[in-house]
């Protein structure tokens, strides 16, 4: 009888939690409600975790009406159709700011191509915002070392967004930042199943994974900002990581490259 390499399914299993409104202990919250969904974090287990869930708890909400405007934000507010203030924060927010259109500014922040820097007015209370999380690579690394020294469980991070892909209709997950395996999986050199060998692929482990949690996260009222993945099959390490290790100058990006060479930058903006 035939039988299956492996035969242990993956598993996607949902964390439940309380709505967040100020600053918390992400690493104390999220061992208090794994407990109360009945679940346990175990060896070789990846946990994924909603940025916004990330940034909750660091305070990262912003009170729209505070935020004095720039000149340079008043021009991209124009341009973009935006409020004045909320463009401000792109400003500060953003690597690179490229061309807009109506209701958006197209970024990079912290090597990702995003909308309004990854800004956000969803799940939080009018009139605010809430910003990305600070340095995610970062802080996926803190999270994994304190769940392994206080539990002594070895599990990989991500902290996972929702986004847009060029000319597809609705979000799906990606990562912003990963801890304890590789995020991404070099296939180069490997054969096809016609012996053709592979001389540009490479695999998104990490955003693979986080189009499966985005399934059960959902972008409404889900109340699911964890989600622990078990039996993946991915090795994990003790590494450091950055987010050079999952992303590509944006000179390289084809999209990227295409459209600027079509000249249809209106604005641009290069922080620092």
């Amino acid at each position: 009888m035939r039988t299956a390499k492996n035969s242990t399914s993956i598993k996607y299993i949902p964390i439940y939690t309380n709505v967040k409104k100020e600053r918390f202990d992400l690493f104390e919250i999220i061992l208090e409600e794994v407990e109360k969904n009945a679940e346990r974090l175990e060896d070789g287990d990846i946990l994924v975790v909603s940025s916004k869930f990330v940034a909750m708890s660091e305070g990262r909400l912003v009170k729209l009406s505070d935020v004095i405007p720039s000149p340079e934000a008043e021009d991209l507010a124009s341009k973009t159709h935006m409020p004045s203030n909320l463009a401000e924060l792109i400003l500060r927010e953003a690597d690179l700011v490229f061309a807009g259109l109506p209701g958006f500014a197209l970024t990079i922040k912290d090597g990702v191509f995003t909308p309004n820097a990854g800004i956000d007015r969803s799940n939080v209370q009018e009139g605010w915002a809430i910003l990305y999380p600070r340095m995610p690579f970062r802080k996926a690394e803190t999270l994994r070392r304190r769940i392994l020294l206080e539990t002594g469980k070895k599990v990989g991070i991500i902290i996972t967004d929702s986004r847009l892909l060029p000319l597809r209709s609705g979000t799906t997950g990606i990562a912003i930042g990963v801890a304890g395996f590789d995020p991404v999986k070099d296939e180069r050199g490997r054969k096809d199943l016609f012996n053709n060998v592979l001389r540009v692929t490479l695999r998104a482990l990490a955003d693979d994974i986080c189009a499966g949690a985005q399934l059960i996260m959902g972008e409404a009222n889900e109340r699911t900002p964890l989600v622990i993945v078990r039996n993946s099959g991915i090795k994990l390490h003790d590494k450091p990581l950055n987010y050079e290790q999952m992303t590509i100058d944006h000179y390289e990006c084809i999209y990227v490259r295409g459209l600027a060479n079509e000249g249809r930058s209106t604005f641009y903006h290069e922080s620092g």
